[in-house]
Order: C-alpha cells, then structure tokens, then sequence
C-alpha cells in the first residue's frame, strides 16, 4: 500500500498516533492531510488537523508553508474556503506556538466574519493551551465580535479567556 492508502486507512480508523508518525517520518504526507481537511467526516477533518500540527512542529519549514496557505485560504482572493483550515491552525499553534506566533493576530483580525469566527476562537483557546501569553494580547480584539446572544458562541469565547488567562489590559 502507498503513502497515500496507508494515510487514508489511518485516517478511517482514526489513529492519530500512528498517522502523527508516519507523517513526521514521511512529510510527503501532509499533502494528503491537507486535503482530507474538507473531508465530509469530522472525524476525519479533526484527525488530519491533529496530525498536520505533529508534522509542522518537527518540520518547521512544513508548518511555515502549512500556516501561509492556510491563512491565503481566508482571504477572499483565494476563492477557497479556509473555514475547514482553522483547526489546522490551532493544532500547529498547539503543537509549536513560536511557528504559529506571527499568524495569531492575523486570524484574530477575521474575527468580525460571523461564519468564521466560531472557529477562530476554538481554534486560539487551542494555541492558548499550549501558550496562553500569546493568545490574551488578541482576546480583547476578539471580544469585539463576540455574539454573546449565541450561547455556543458565548461559551467558546469564555473558554478562550479560561486558557488565556483573560483580557491584556496592558
């Protein structure tokens, strides 16, 4: 079976250790990660995610590139949809929050699109586990949009200032 078969198979099964190290082994697999991002099954969606945070934290110059075309999907010129991209993000911000570092204020800044920002904020309350300094400077900016009407929304955003440690007042 190929690279390809032995990452749709991990996937299927949802092996997320084993997928991690195949793909830390083999990068080549990110490609095939990447794409199962708009997997129908979130299952599927969230696995990759993971695995994509494993290779980016061991290859950095993978997850440099991973973050960038994550990010160019969000803007509008790409004509792609980054919603599926978002917990990618998180996971590579969880997994080495220095890579992820210089992408978190521009993630935040898409926080006024009402259909991305549910996942914005799971994803830095990710990244705010793993580095919650990071995180709190952007919660303020965050908190902007927030539709505190939206219970689920509501409870997201208080998760990410539990991680974060609250709003910078600085």
């Amino acid at each position: 079976m190929g690279l390809k078969g032995r990452v749709m198979e991990l996937l299927r099964v949802g092996d997320e250790q084993t997928l991690g190290a195949l793909a830390i082994r083999e990068p080549k697999a990110t490609r095939y990660l990447l794409g199962r991002l708009w997997d129908s099954d979130a299952a599927v969606r969230r696995c990759a995610a993971r695995s994509l945070g494993k290779v980016a934290a061991s290859h950095p110059e993978i997850g440099v590139d991973l973050l960038r075309r994550l990010m160019w999907a969000l803007n509008d010129e790409s004509a792609t949809n980054g919603f599926f991209g978002i917990p990618a993000v998180g996971e590579i911000g969880f997994n080495d929050p220095e890579l992820v570092a210089p992408f978190i204020a521009p993630l935040a800044s898409l926080s006024w699109d009402d259909g991305l920002r549910p996942e914005i904020i799971r994803a830095l309350t990710r990244i705010a586990e793993a580095a919650p300094d990071r995180v709190r400077p952007v919660c303020q900016l965050i908190a902007e949009y927030v539709d505190f009407e939206d219970p689920t929304e509501r409870r997201a955003f208080g998760d990410l200032l539990e991680e974060s440690g609250g709003i910078d007042e600085s």
